[in-house]
């Protein structure tokens, strides 16, 4: 792992520098930028309220230039095409995951930004990842690929803001999960 490569929850420090990444046109493409998801992120740093993501900034040397968004995914979850692929030996968390510092484009971090954050997440419960970019976004698809999530499925977005969208459903484990027989995960 790049050990300039850290991250830290999203706060008041760095909610500003977000905010210029979700309205960048390079972002919008493929990003939820709507006026939930702001208010969500408002509610998150701003007034500290519960958010069903967990935001968290990746620095570079102490430069912010990444986000990444976590959820606990549970059987209860409304992410129906989730479901056969949950953890059955500990936690699954869905990602979400930006390069939004325009100076970071193409540096060829986003791979090992993932596979860094993956390996640090503080819930050692969690076992499981899951990922799904849009079908049209082949540079995440790729940069997924390279942190180690594997292509299992496809769906297409039932509701919300990516509606009609299709997209690959990826995962990837955890070290401890590979000794786990593929029946049991």
């Amino acid at each position: 792992m790049d050990s300039k490569i850290t991250f830290k929850k999203l706060d008041k420090e760095n909610y500003e520098i977000l905010k210029e990444w979700w309205h960048s046109e390079r972002v919008k493409q493929f990003w939820d930028n709507s006026k939930e998801m702001e208010e969500d992120v408002d509610n998150y740093v701003l007034k500290g309220q519960k958010s069903y993501y967990d935001y968290y900034i990746g620095l570079y040397d102490g430069v912010p230039y990444a986000l990444v968004m976590t959820s606990e995914q549970t059987e209860d979850d409304y992410y129906e095409y989730y479901k056969e692929y949950l953890s059955k030996t500990g936690k699954t968390y869905a990602i979400d995951f930006m390069i939004g510092n325009d100076d970071f484009v193409g540096k060829h971090l986003s791979s090992i930004t993932l596979r860094t954050f993956v390996e640090e997440y503080s819930d050692e419960e969690a076992d499981r990842f899951i990922i799904d970019p849009e079908f049209d976004n082949e540079v995440a698809f790729r940069c997924y690929k390279g942190a180690g999530f594997v292509d299992v499925d496809e769906y297409i977005v039932k509701d919300g803001f990516f509606k009609g969208k299709k997209l690959h459903l990826m995962i990837r484990g955890r070290e401890r999960e590979k000794n786990v027989p593929p029946e049991e995960r």
